[in-house]
């Protein structure tokens, strides 16, 4: 035996060996013994423990000499990666210092995967050696399980962790034990393993800290990241023992928890045996989805019923629709117009005719003052604001540039991005009073894919969308949810100025052969309003048939 010499043992993961493995230390943790559990975890299928390969480094030559006792004295071990059932390990341990005097061995070992060529755990060990022979009798009793009853792993979540948190479990390493133990290695090996002259009931008491971690705390949620053992004195079979961890430290931003571990005699003296230290993840619980009551209660239907909305000019158009479908989906509507008195007075009262409740309330958006008053006595009527759908335009005629003056896409500015803010400005404090809104600013494709002579519009729809994703992010924390709805050729009298052959031709242009419909958008719209859309913010929601730009 010298400085340098290695050895090596191959083996391979069975699912035979993690159920023996788990029966024998009663590390019956569901991430290595139930499948339906470790498929939600990242792994996707059972994992192995990970002190079943650290058990094989008592197979290596050179601890098991004629005539010698191997008893190991220190063992530290970090886990790099997990092992799954089938995987093929190699086992390679190297002498890295040696005491004659003392009889001691110091051995650095790695665990590699044979199909990934990653190591998977590696360490060092310390172990001491003396004249003799190691005979462990015959096994007279049955039942090789070492805890003293069936243990069921601890449920509990990081932040019911702290520190000095504690358990203890009693176990016994019975004469049925170390052959259990023997047996694993054969299976791990695929051949008989021949009597070892390594103390195995030394490291059967150790491979108990897997169940510390998997069935004590953290339990459920552990992932078994190292430890390191000092062994006191060698541990005989038969001796009842108390397994014992406190918490030491933890990290709640890491998630790490690290024990303290003692192997005690369970009599009068408590005598220590061994002694440690392990350090643990603690996984997030695997999610949960939702039940189909919870659906039912909180996301059957749009959650738009009983909702206050103001729809600016929503006289005509995209405007009309969508106040009248909000109400059928049960909101209180504000139809706002500015000159379309009449226009708003009738789709008032067309919605009240179907059971509907909706006001035609007159403001001109441009107007700060006009606003506010629309806004707080809408408050004042339905004791709240939720919904804002900013829609009111000037016009769509197209305009020669050199012809335009600045006060021309002023006119412009102020009804579509001046008006925008003017009702923003008003209706956030309700909404932040009452814990969330919505708002959609209604935006068109032609911000996108300018056309010719439509240089105001263009400028002012593309305001709009600047105020759409700055306020998204001023507002997202107090949720309230700013969207824009962005269609393209919509059939309005907003473009009745076009030739219809133009329009047929817009369009037949269309992947869908057809141009949108002002219901095409306001559906878009109650979808942004509703409850489904309680997560999506800053957005544009394309509503083009299918035409470009793509996101």
């Amino acid at each position: 035996m010298k400085v340098g010499a290695a050895a090596s043992v191959e083996l391979r993961i069975s699912g035979e060996m993690i159920g023996k493995f788990s029966h024998l230390t009663g590390d019956m943790n569901p991430l290595h013994t139930e499948t339906q559990f470790a498929r939600r975890s990242i792994y996707r299928k059972e994992v192995a423990h990970g002190m079943i390969p650290v058990g094989f480094v008592s197979l290596l030559d050179f601890f098991n000499i004629d005539g010698l006792i191997c008893a190991p004295i220190e063992l530290e071990t970090r886990f790099i990666e997990p092992v799954l059932s089938d995987d093929r390990l190699c086992v390679h341990g190297e002498i890295t210092g040696i005491d004659e005097s003392a009889g001691m061995v110091k051995a650095a070992f790695s665990i590699m995967n044979l199909r990934t060529k990653n190591i998977c755990s590696d360490g060092s060990i310390t172990v001491n050696f003396k004249d003799g022979d190691i005979t462990y009798g015959q096994a007279e009793e049955k039942e090789f399980r070492m805890p003293d009853e069936p243990l069921h792993p601890l449920d509990i979540k990081l932040e019911d962790i702290s520190k000095g948190s504690a358990d203890s479990i009693g176990f016994t390493i019975k004469g049925s034990s170390v052959p259990a133990l023997m047996g694993l290695f054969s299976e791990g090996i695929e051949r008989q393993v021949s009597p070892l002259n390594f103390d195995l009931p030394s490291l059967l008491s150790l491979l108990m800290f897997s169940t510390s971690v998997g069935m004590g705390i953290p339990g459920k949620y552990a992932t078994f990241l190292k430890f390191e053992a000092s062994f006191k004195r060698a541990i005989e079979t038969g001796t009842p023992c108390m397994l014992k961890g406190e918490v030491s430290h933890m990290s709640r931003s890491t998630r790490i928890i690290k024990k303290d571990i003692q192997v005690q005699r369970r009599d009068e003296s408590a005598e220590a045996l061994l002694s440690g230290k392990v350090s643990v993840l603690v996984n997030q619980p695997y999610s949960v989805m939702p039940s189909m009551e919870f659906l039912k209660d909180k996301s059957f239907g749009l959650g738009i019923k009983g909702k206050v909305a103001i729809i600016t000019g929503a006289s005509r158009g995209i405007g009309e629709t969508t106040a009248k479908l909000l109400a059928l989906h049960g909101a209180k509507v504000i139809v706002n117009y500015n000159k379309g008195e009449a226009d708003g007075k009738r789709i008032s009262k067309e919605i009240a005719d179907c059971g509907g409740e909706a006001v035609a309330i007159r403001a001109d958006v441009s107007d700060s003052t006009q606003v506010e008053r629309m806004v707080k006595r809408a408050a004042e009527m339905f004791g709240a604001v939720d919904i804002l759908v900013n829609n009111a335009v000037r016009g769509f005629r197209p305009s020669n540039f050199l012809n335009l003056t600045w006060e021309d896409v002023q006119e412009d500015l102020d009804v579509i991005a001046k008006g925008a803010f003017n009702c923003c400005k008003a209706a956030i404090p309700f909404m932040l009073r009452q814990g969330g809104g919505k708002i959609i600013n209604i935006s068109t494709i032609a911000a996108e894919n300018p056309p010719p002579g439509q240089v105001k519009y263009v400028l002012s729809k593309s305001a709009l969308m600047g105020l759409t994703r700055a306020l998204a992010a001023d507002f997202a924390s107090s949720n309230i949810q700013v969207n824009m709805v962005v269609p393209n050729f919509v059939e309005t009298d907003l473009v009745s100025h076009i030739p219809e052959a133009y329009r047929k031709k817009i369009a037949l242009d269309s992947p869908m052969q057809r141009s949108a419909s002002p219901a095409d958008i306001a559906q878009s719209i109650v979808f942004l309003a509703s409850a489904y859309s309680s997560f999506t913010t800053g957005q544009k929601v394309m509503v083009t048939g299918g035409a470009p730009p793509y996101l």
